[in-house]
């Protein structure tokens, strides 16, 4: 099952309760959850064009595909710890505006889930700097 299918049902079974639970359920915030889960996904792109050589649709997701299956792990900007500070500090300064909130823990969601995958995979936590953009520019620049 490709990943982002994985994200959508899981978003799907955590989010639907929680926004019934908290009251506050519509189709407009479900969407927005659903097309984060997908966008957030979109730093995986230039790291495959880059890599291929080629903005070849076909020959990318083939090759998306061998890299989820082998689960190696790749730095992506919205899967990084100083993103989700930036993106903590910007829910401070809107005063936790509930959808910036819900994208929030979308977004952690799906780095638990990455995450999470990783280590049953693997049994180790190599995947942490990937997961840091301190950590990959310190390792590739000096």
């Amino acid at each position: 099952m490709p990943p982002w299918y994985v994200h959508t049902v899981f978003n799907l079974v955590v989010f639907i309760p929680l926004l019934l639970f908290l009251k506050i359920f519509s189709l407009e915030l479900i969407l927005l959850i659903l097309a984060w889960g997908v966008l957030i996904d979109l730093d995986h792109l230039p790291y495959f064009i880059y890599k291929l050589r080629t903005v070849n649709f076909s020959k990318i997701m083939k090759y998306a595909n061998q890299e989820y299956t082998l689960d190696r792990p790749h730095f992506y900007p919205f899967h990084t710890i100083e993103f989700f500070i930036i993106f903590s500090i910007a829910l401070y300064l809107k005063n936790f505006d509930l959808t910036l909130t819900l994208l929030l823990l979308t977004g952690l969601f799906h780095l638990a889930l990455d995450s999470t995958r990783h280590y049953i995979i693997h049994r180790n936590f190599s995947w942490l700097r990937h997961y840091s953009s301190i950590y990959y520019f310190f390792k590739k620049y000096m």
